[in-house]
């Protein structure tokens, strides 16, 4: 794997880390935070919808999902990385408030620009067969 490929794929690891580390109730995100991983402004696609995002309107969003979240986390099957972009094939694990587990599989395609910076987070995902 050449240099720009390891990068590449280890920047959208680093975006799941901060996920694990910010993606609670009990965290309060700022733009700053979100700016940790994401560009000025970029595109977001969940399941085909189309948002036009900025570091504040994802914030929001971000805001409303973790609001009974007790941590996500993530186990990455494989990645494929081109250029900037990568993507990965996982399942993703939601926890509540309850303590109550929603477990989702996902295809997550991540774009980075030439700081590192999210560009694009496009996935689709449905709850995983039980």
């Amino acid at each position: 794997m050449t240099a720009d490929r390891d990068t590449a794929l280890q920047r959208a690891h680093a975006v799941l880390d901060w996920n694990r580390r910010h993606l609670r109730h009990d965290v309060q995100l700022t733009d700053a935070l979100v700016g940790e991983c994401f560009a000025e402004a970029f595109v977001v696609k969940p399941n085909g919808r189309h948002y036009d995002a900025t570091r504040a309107s994802y914030r929001g969003l971000l805001d409303g999902m973790k609001r009974n979240m007790t941590g996500i986390d993530y186990d990455v099957g494989s990645a494929v990385v081109d250029g900037a972009s990568v993507v990965l094939s996982l399942r993703a694990s939601i926890t509540d408030l309850a303590g109550q587990a929603a477990q989702f599989v996902a295809l997550l395609h991540m774009r980075f620009d030439d700081a590192g910076k999210v560009t694009l987070w496009e996935e689709v995902y449905v709850p995983a067969p039980t």
